[in-house]
């Protein structure tokens, strides 16, 4: 009877909490909501810790978040009573309850996004703007997913408080600050923490993983400030990438003029990605150009032919065709020479597959 009642109280809880299922999928924002939270400054934190036996003092987990928050320079609030400009709600559990996510599409790939099958202690947190849910979810898990076992096995008594703590340190180590300011599109916070001297090499190597979402000028900008950095110049090429058409200006005239093989390859690399969201319209005439380039170095090469494998046109055909015969005819055992020859079969299977099977 005392469970009984225990999960009463529990599910009553969570129909209180806007993370549950109903509320999962959310109407689309308006650009005019869209621009606000551009400029998110203030945010209102909710935050909700629940143990299978009722809730408990929310307290430190408001105090892990808002720090994180606030390391990126956000205002964070605790009274709804004053002005902000986004609700951000945190819910830790012992035991999973309601998810919020749909199985295909919107957030269900993205990484640290809730998952269907994890049932154990789990942070879930998501972000209203005017009484409507954002599409933004995220999820913080521990490495354990039965919290009761876990304590067992460490002689702690209470595991609840384990699972919680374990939580809370867990979200100490989250990047979903990082996340959420490239979830509202705030390149410019994102950017001058990215060129910030005190930012870490994580931090920094996160911010530039999430460049996809930030389409902003101050982070091309500090992209390409980072890749003088030799310790970030392969992930800051790899991020340019990331930034869509507007960075293959920048890369093709680092494949022209850099005196090193590895950011070449890296920036043909880059490209390819490019390439294979646009079609690649403008890529593709100047990577043939360089897979018939004589003395190209084979791991630039190998890097050209991936790209063009990725940018399906006939006109690459026969340039592959040459290569590939020109590959697999010559004698040598060097292993990146083998990389190109399976380079070359690949790219031609994915421009033209019906010319490569043995019917």
């Amino acid at each position: 009877m005392r469970f009984r009642w225990a999960s009463i109280f529990l599910t009553f809880m969570i129909s209180l909490n806007p993370l549950d299922e109903a509320n999962a999928g959310g109407a689309a924002l308006e650009s005019e909501q869209k621009n606000r939270l551009r400029n998110t400054q203030v945010i209102i934190l909710k935050a909700l810790s629940l143990t299978e036996k009722g809730l408990v003092d929310p307290k430190p987990l408001f105090q892990v978040v808002s720090e994180r928050l606030r390391e990126v320079g956000y205002t964070v609030l605790q009274t709804v009573s004053k002005p902000h400009d986004v609700t951000l709600k945190v819910k830790c559990e012992e035991r999973k309850t309601g998810v919020g996510i749909t199985k295909f599409g919107g957030d269900a790939g993205r990484p640290g996004s809730p998952s269907r099958l994890w049932k154990g202690p789990a942070c879930q947190l998501t972000y209203w703007i005017d009484s409507q849910p954002g599409p933004w979810r995220h999820e913080v898990r521990t490495d354990f997913e039965e919290a009761w076992t876990a304590a067992e096995h460490t002689h702690a008594h209470n595991s609840g408080a384990f699972a919680l703590s374990h939580l809370y340190t867990k979200l100490e180590e989250s990047d979903f600050h990082l996340a959420l300011a490239a979830e509202w599109e705030q390149s410019d916070r994102l950017a001058n923490i990215l060129t910030s001297p005190q930012t870490d090499r994580a931090t920094r190597l996160k911010i530039m993983s999430l460049a996809g979402h930030l389409s902003g000028p101050s982070m091309l900008e500090a992209i390409q400030q980072t890749m003088t950095d030799p310790r970030l110049t392969t992930e800051a090429i790899l991020a340019l990438g990331r930034q869509g058409e507007r960075a293959t200006p920048i890369l093709m005239n680092l494949v022209k003029t850099s005196q090193s093989v590895e950011a070449k390859a890296t920036a043909v690399q880059a490209l390819g990605e490019i390439g294979a969201q646009n079609g690649g319209a403008q890529i593709i005439p100047h990577l043939l150009t360089m897979v018939q380039t004589p003395d190209l170095d084979l791991k630039v090469q190998t890097e050209v032919v991936k790209a063009l494998g990725k940018m399906p046109d006939q006109r690459s055909v026969e340039p592959l065709e040459k290569l590939g015969l020109q590959a697999w005819t010559t004698r040598s055992n060097d292993p990146q020479l083998q990389k190109l020859r399976e380079a070359v079969d690949w790219s031609l299977w994915q421009i033209t597959p019906s010319a490569h099977t043995e019917e």
